[in-house]
C-alpha cells in the first residue's frame, strides 16, 4: 500500500514503493506522484513508472475520485522514474492530456530513444522492474514552455522552465499553496547534503541558474519528487546552491592536476562529512554517480 497524505489543501503526496511493487527484493527508489484537487477538477503531477500505475489508479479511487475524469498528468521531464507510466495512464485514461516541455514532448510520442537511453541507465531488463515505456497517443501531448499558466478550478499551475537536471526539465508552480513541484530541480532531501541530482546531459550553469530563478518565486513549499516536503525553502535554496556548486569546483580542481575518480569521491567525502557527521560511508556510492556526469559538463565547455 502507497503511503498517502495531504500535504497542502487539496494536494495528496503518493509515495510508492517500486520495490514492493514490483516484486524485487532490490531496495528500489520510492516514487512520489502527487494528485491535486480544485472545484472537482483533478490533476496528477508525475507518474512514477508503469509498474506502479495500478497503485496511482487504485489510490486516486480510495481518495473519491473518479481517474476518467483527470484533467492533465503533468510531467518536470520524461526519465523513467518520473515519467515512465504516462502511456500506461493515458491510454488507460483517454480523456487527459499529459503535460510535458516542448523539448521532451516528441519523446513521448516516439519513444525509441529514451528507451535506449533508460537501457543504458537501468540495464537491458529494466522494464522487470519498472514496467514498459509505452508511447503517449500524440493527440494527448501537450507540449508547454515557461511562463505558460493551467488553469484548474480556482488554482493556476505555472510552467516553470528549469533545465540542468536535463534540458527538458521544468517545474511546476502552484498558485494557491505558493509551492514549487521541483522534479529533479531541487534535489532530495536532507537539505543539509542536498544536491541537484545528476545524469546524462546534466549542465550544472542551467542547475544553479535554475535554482537562482526558483528562489525568485518565494515559494513557501517545495514537493520533491523523490520523498518528503519542505517549508524551510529559503535555507533549501541557499543549501542546494551552495552544495552542487561546492561539487563542481572539487571536481573541477581535482581535473586540473590530473586526479581520477577515486580521489575526486574522497575530495566530495571530505566536503560532505563536514555537512552531516558521521554519513560519509552511507553517501561513497552517491560520488559514483555524480562525478562521471560533472566531468562531462566540463568537458563539454571545454574547461577540462
Amino acid at each position: 500500500m502507497p503511503h498517502v497524505s495531504e500535504v497542502a489543501d487539496g494536494i495528496y503526496q503518493i509515495e510508492i514503493d517500486e520495490a514492493k511493487t514490483s516484486g524485487t527484493a532490490e531496495p528500489l527508489r520510492c516514487s512520489t506522484v502527487y494528485l491535486i484537487v480544485a472545484d472537482g477538477q483533478t490533476a496528477l503531477i508525475e507518474t512514477g513508472p508503469a509498474v506502479v500505475a495500478p497503485v496511482v489508479l487504485g489510490t486516486i479511487r480510495r481518495l473519491g475520485h473518479d481517474p476518467s475524469r483527470l484533467s492533465y498528468i503533468l510531467l518536470t521531464h520524461i526519465h523513467l522514474d518520473h515519467a515512465g507510466g504516462a502511456g500506461t495512464l493515458a491510454h488507460q485514461c483517454p480523456q487527459l492530456q499529459v503535460l510535458v516541455h516542448q523539448r521532451g514532448a516528441r519523446h513521448l510520442v516516439e519513444p525509441s530513444r529514451l528507451i535506449e537511453g533508460t537501457r543504458q541507465a537501468f540495464g537491458e531488463r529494466f522494464e522487470d522492474e519498472y514496467g514498459p515505456i509505452v508511447p503517449v497517443p500524440e493527440g494527448q501531448v501537450r507540449a508547454v514552455d515557461d511562463g505558460e499558466v493551467i488553469p484548474l478550478g480556482e488554482r493556476e499551475l505555472r510552467i516553470i522552465y528549469a533545465p540542468g537536471h536535463a534540458p527538458h526539465h521544468m517545474c511546476i508552480y502552484d498558485t494557491k499553496s505558493q509551492g514549487i513541484f521541483s522534479g529533479d530541480a531541487l534535489g532530495t532531501p536532507p537539505i543539509e547534503s542536498n544536491i541537484v541530482l545528476t545524469v546524462a546531459g546534466f549542465d550544472l550553469d542551467s542547475a544553479l541558474e535554475s535554482i537562482d530563478k526558483l528562489s525568485q518565486l518565494n515559494p513557501k513549499v517545495v514537493f520533491f519528487s523523490h520523498g518528503g516536503v519542505s517549508r524551510e525553502t529559503a535555507r533549501l535554496m541557499q543549501s542546494l546552491r551552495a552544495n552542487t556548486k561546492a561539487y563542481g569546483d572539487i571536481i573541477l580542481g581535482a581535473l586540473k592536476v590530473g586526479e581520477g575518480k577515486e580521489q575526486m569521491a574522497r575530495r566530495l567525502g571530505a566536503y560532505h562529512s563536514k555537512l552531516i557527521p558521521g554519513e560519509y560511508h552511507l553517501e561513497e556510492h552517491r560520488f559514483e554517480h555524480i562525478i562521471p556526469w560533472y566531468v562531462a559538463h566540463f568537458k563539454r565547455k571545454g574547461v577540462a
